[in-house]
């Protein structure tokens, strides 16, 4: 797989870029940036860490990939089979705490300019799928598919940390290992995040969960990135979660068979009674992009909260369209 990563010399992108080289040595990465002296350092020490990862001395019928850089708006040059976005314009330190007054509209406008010119180097591209982490991810998603103008199943913006980190929150209620916990995480990456509890299982067998447990959880998922960002530097980010997550995704849409349901931000049409935004909800991918977008049943709370998503995303998306 030939990944091209825009922002690949940031905090989750080389982070993501390392994933891929211990995944498969054959992998290829190019990292798109405009930053090139921090380009050029990744992937000089990914290539150098790549001979570990291959195991030599190879023989000269051995598959290797590669590490390259080279700047963003030369992206059309190369021939790449996936994307990932994750340039962003770097948050202020009173955008970093959770419920900052202004900080998803402050993020918004800084990201949209960014987004605009990647999406221009794009056009020089043939539809592939293109994964976006670039925040606020629902609203980033529907405008770089809005400007594209590429099928809905190849842009799909990344929102897998929160399903891990329910799990994780769950696990520790039920005192089990959280990969033995399933809970698909719908909504907009961000306060109106919906963990889907009625779809929940343990160990295989559905949870059930009180009303004040499900708050509970939510309001655990939406602190945990600040505390990280504060404890560790809101330049380093939730890099693990994010580049796990992300070869998870990558790995989906190259894949021959389509994948298990994820829950994943798409331009909606119509699913769930909602158009002209972008939310996560479940899909299964396969090569090329998402195979099918799934309509589950929600329970009223759910339902309720998934509206409330649309609904912000949706007035933002009529700013920005303006």
């Amino acid at each position: 797989m030939h990944v091209g990563i825009i922002g690949g010399a940031s905090t989750i992108g080389s982070t993501l870029a390392y994933s891929l080289v211990c995944d498969d040595p054959r992998h290829s990465v190019m990292l798109f940036e405009e930053a090139l002296d921090a380009a050029w350092g990744h992937a000089t020490d990914l290539t150098h860490a790549s001979y570990h990862l291959a195991d030599p001395p190879l023989s000269e019928t051995d598959e290797i990939g590669e590490v390259r850089y080279a700047p963003t708006d030369e992206i059309g040059d190369f021939d790449l089979d996936a994307i990932v976005i994750t340039a962003r314009v770097p948050p202020s330190d009173d955008d970093t705490q959770r419920g900052a007054r202004g900080a998803r509209a402050r993020e918004l406008d800084a990201n949209l300019p960014l987004i605009d010119d990647i999406a221009d180097a794009l056009d020089a591209l043939e539809p592939v799928p293109t994964v976006v982490v670039t925040n606020p991810v629902d609203r980033i998603v529907y405008r770089l598919w809005n400007r594209l103008g590429w099928p809905r199943s190849t842009v799909l913006g990344f929102s897998l940390a929160e399903t891990a980190r329910v799990a994780d929150a769950i696990a520790r209620r039920r005192d089990v290992h959280p990969t033995r916990v399933s809970c698909p995480t719908m909504g907009e990456h961000g306060e109106r995040v919906v963990p889907v509890f009625s779809r929940a299982t343990v160990d295989g067998t559905p949870a059930s969960f009180t009303r004040a447990e499900r708050r509970e959880i939510v309001d655990e998922i939406l602190e945990v990135p600040f505390e990280i960002a504060e404890k560790r530097g809101i330049g380093d980010s939730s890099r693990w979660v994010s580049a796990a997550g992300l070869l998870r995704v990558l790995r989906g849409v190259s894949a021959s068979t389509p994948t298990d349901p994820l829950c994943l931000s798409v331009p909606l049409d119509g699913e769930y009674g909602f158009t002209d935004a972008a939310l996560s909800v479940p899909v299964t991918l396969a090569d090329g992009g998402i195979d099918r977008t799934i309509e589950w049943d929600l329970d009223v709370s759910e339902a309720d909260r998934l509206r409330e998503a649309y609904d912000a995303v949706r007035a933002d998306v009529r700013r920005f369209d303006q």
